[in-house]
């Protein structure tokens, strides 16, 4: 395909993309013709701005994070919650946060072995799970939003990167509630999510937390704010309800749900917590809803649930 700086065929707003040849009999391209380098650019950039749009409308955390311009990165509890007076006494952070550099590393690689590696000596290492995911697993999913925003990784790694972090997260939080010997039975949590929550990585911290409080765990990301949700709390008696919020947009389905539950006498009981991406972007929004829990982060949600009466 011979280079053309033309008007090309327009784009997904209207606008025609320069250099992109248009699609007339004369400019069909042969069947044997080829990519040259400028082509190449004009495809990755076009792509590329649409993959980073379609991204940033489903993920508006990774775009949006009105605090990031005002707070420097070394300063930013999210990436550095041993900043936070409480979070530094967890036992094992500073074990914890010198895992960061390398499990990053671990994520990106092409390599699967990588991160299969630094998960059994994670599952070796005598931190616990909860130290692992405040100290650990959330500053770095935070880093993997920044790195996809600086450009300094592309999409297909980010999300290579993210299901990788995922499975790492699930893996351990289940060997460890295996060894968790103070149980509460009489404390149980149910997670969902709204409708337009994408991330699953957020629930997983949460829910390892809570395992490792000696909580009962049910459902994830898996469970929606619908009606399956109100079936579950009716067959079982669950002390807190937890709903992770993807945009802020999603305000409507989370004040509905939490006037339904406080409503029926079967469930009123619940309490329930709201956290997420939006709930972060937007806290205020949120505070008005009448959950119980309002949280900006897992360590916020577990303190408050921890001193809550039930």
């Amino acid at each position: 395909m011979a280079s053309n700086d033309s008007e090309g065929p327009p784009d997904e707003r209207g606008q025609s993309i320069p250099g992109m040849p248009q699609n007339s009999p004369s400019t069909q391209p042969r069947a044997d013709a080829h990519l040259n380098n400028r082509d190449h650019q004009i495809l990755e950039q076009a792509i590329r701005g649409r993959v980073s749009r379609m991204v940033g409308a489903g993920h508006p955390e990774l775009t949006a994070r009105p605090d990031a311009k005002d707070i420097p990165e070394e300063f930013d509890l999210r990436l550095h919650p041993e900043l936070d007076p409480v979070a530094r006494q967890m036992p094992g952070t500073e074990k914890a946060t010198r895992y960061r550099a390398a499990l990053i590393r671990s994520l990106i690689d092409a390599d699967p072995r990588s991160h299969r590696d630094l998960m059994e000596e994670l599952q070796r290492s005598d931190v616990p799970m909860q130290t692992l995911a405040i100290q650990l697993f959330a500053p770095v999913a935070a880093r993997l939003g920044n790195l996809w925003c600086t450009d300094e990784a592309d999409f297909m790694q980010i999300a290579v990167a993210s299901t990788r972090l995922g499975m790492i997260i699930n893996h351990l939080s289940h060997t460890s509630a295996k060894l968790v010997k103070e149980r509460r039975p009489d404390r149980r949590l149910l997670l969902a999510r709204t409708r337009g929550t994408m991330h699953t990585i957020g629930v997983s911290i949460v829910a390892t937390c809570f395992r490792d409080m000696g909580w009962e765990v049910d459902g994830g990301v898996e469970l929606e704010v619908d009606d399956s949700l109100y079936e579950k709390l009716l067959k079982a008696r669950y002390q807190l309800l937890g709903i992770s919020v993807g945009q802020v947009s999603d305000a409507t389905q989370c004040s509905d749900a939490i006037r339904r539950i406080h409503a029926s006498p079967m469930t009123r009981r619940t309490k329930v917590a709201i956290g997420g991406p939006a709930v972060r972007l937007q806290p205020e929004t949120f505070k008005s809803l009448g959950a119980d829990i309002v949280a900006q982060s897992a360590l916020e949600v577990m303190q408050m649930a921890d001193a809550m009466h039930y």
